[in-house]
């Protein structure tokens, strides 16, 4: 992979961390995101969670 393709991968990644609002769940002393369920309990498995830790990897490994 190119540097102009890393970096064109990288901000693609970022724009879809920031359209869906990712980085604005909360993150536990891990700094891994989580979400609520409905009776208020905290989950990893959401959608929006699952996604949040998918692309905070991803940027890290593409950074």
């Amino acid at each position: 992979m190119t540097k102009a393709e890393r970096e064109l991968l990288l901000k693609a990644l970022e724009f879809y961390r920031d359209e869906r609002k990712l980085s604005d769940l909360p993150q536990d002393d891990d700094y891994a995101y989580f979400d609520y369920n409905d009776d208020g309990t905290i989950t990893y498995n959401s959608t929006d969670a699952i996604d949040a830790n998918n692309m905070s990897r991803l940027i890290s490994i593409f950074s």
